[in-house]
């Protein structure tokens, strides 16, 4: 209820606004939705992690075996006498059964199941971690294709733009309304346009590419994704602190220092009974028979006792070098708290400076809109001028540039605070089932 609560008091509380926007051609394609999914299904990072939490898993299951019962089964058969002359009297055989187990340790091995208990909630903390990491950064690859598609219809426009006006001129030009120069300046800003649309168009690739790598997937040639978007718009966040709190709560990495510093606690303790007494059980039976003899049984059962004198200064070695290495965890779990904080206030400022500027923008393309639409008029009846006009389709594709760079700053900085509190994307909060169930 804490959580729901801050989170609806403070910049999770949300409006929404959704943008569409419309390109040429075919727009179907991967939804941000399905790139998460496939990132967080195929991204070679979270295999890594899979096998460490693992390879943990599987020293904690060696810990208890060590306090279990072994059992080992041992037959031999000998010939002692001269190789050049057979003798059955000189051949033996026997076999024998051991047991032993593990009576007491002073509880070191406890300790240490324990400490890999920790660890190993400590690692999937880091899988965890590793999730929305992933998660993040496919989340601002994809933005920024989208963001590359729409600069791409920018241009397409511009060039458009810049064609209509082309053909204008060299009407009025054809009857003595316009000098020549006002047509090689429409071809002038004609050619320049083309070469702004193939950057463009380069562009889209490389993004396609780097949110190829992102997700992690082997998709061969281009690819498209569904460019419709939705904006989540927070209100203004009065509280960074309460944000900061949620964070220390929610994020996997500090979790995982947490488990560290536990872990670190136990091994001081650990390390102190280094030079402890154990106590070790063992029971055998052996049965061996020698050619023309009958067989002997023998059995035996003890117990040992190691009890060590004197160490040489180990224990007090590993006790002070599990001390340090629990002072380089304070040490860490400090400076992830500074990191935290920053990376908290620094996103959720973005976050809502970039909304401000969506907000500005919108209304500055709808300025740049209807400037390029009395420029036009004023060419067409001859009292504009070719300069002015070129100028407004400038400021019209600057004015949607400004706006799309606003959109993808909301997005990415939307990214950036959902990763900073330790959480996923919203497209996919609370819906593991998306990759999970592969």
């Amino acid at each position: 209820m804490r959580r729901i609560f801050l989170t609806l008091s403070l910049i999770l509380l949300l409006s929404t606004s959704s943008y569409s926007q419309e390109i040429s051609g075919d727009i179907s394609g991967l939804s941000i939705e399905e790139c998460l999914t496939l990132a967080l299904m195929n991204h070679p990072s979270l295999r890594r992690a899979g096998a460490s939490t693992q390879s943990i898993a599987a020293q904690l299951e060696s810990l208890r075996a060590a306090k279990r019962v072994k059992v080992s089964l041992t037959g031999s058969a000998r010939y002692n006498g001269d190789y050049e002359y057979w003798d059955d009297r000189y051949h033996n055989e026997s076999l024998g059964l051991s047991a032993t187990k593990l009576l007491y340790d002073t509880g070191r091995n406890r300790l240490q199941q324990e400490i890999r208990r920790e660890n190993l909630r400590g690692s999937r903390e880091t899988e965890r971690n590793t999730q929305v990491t992933v998660a993040a950064n496919a989340k601002r690859k994809y933005y920024d294709l989208v963001l590359k598609f729409l600069n791409r219809d920018v241009e397409q426009e511009k060039l458009r733009n810049y064609e209509e006006h082309l053909k204008n001129a060299e009407g009025l030009y054809a009857v003595g309304n316009s000098a020549f120069i006002e047509v090689t300046k429409a071809q002038a800003d004609v050619s320049s346009a083309r070469v702004s649309l193939l950057k463009a168009e380069n562009d889209i690739l490389l993004a396609q590419e780097a949110l190829r790598v992102a997700m992690g997937t082997d998709i061969s040639g281009p690819f498209n994704i569904a460019l419709s978007t939705e904006l989540l718009l927070p209100q203004p966040a009065e509280n960074l602190s309460a944000l900061i709190d949620i964070a220390l709560e929610d994020r996997p990495d500090y979790k995982k220092l947490m488990h560290d510093v536990k872990a670190g606690e136990l091994s001081i303790k650990d390390a102190a009974r280094s030079s402890s007494p154990t106590i070790t059980g063992q029971a055998s039976t052996s049965v061996s028979k020698r050619e023309g003899s009958s067989a002997t049984t023998d059995y035996y059962a003890g117990v040992s006792v190691n009890v060590p004198v004197v160490d040489g200064g180990e224990m007090t070695a590993s006790v002070a070098s599990a001390r340090a290495q629990l002072e380089q965890v304070y040490a860490d779990v400090d400076t992830l708290r500074q990191s935290i904080t920053y990376s908290v206030r620094s996103a959720a400022l973005s976050l809502m400076n970039a909304i401000d500027r969506v907000r500005s923008s919108e209304a500055g393309v709808k300025y740049a809109e209807e400037n390029l639409a009395l420029a036009q008029g004023r060419y067409e009846v001859g009292v504009g001028n070719p300069i002015e006009l070129s100028d407004a389709v400038s400021s019209l594709a600057s004015s949607r540039y400004t706006y799309y760079q606003a959109l993808y700053d909301a997005q990415t900085a939307r990214a950036d605070l959902d990763e900073a509190l330790g959480h996923f994307p919203p497209e996919i909060e609370g819906r593991p089932e998306l990759w999970e169930a592969q």
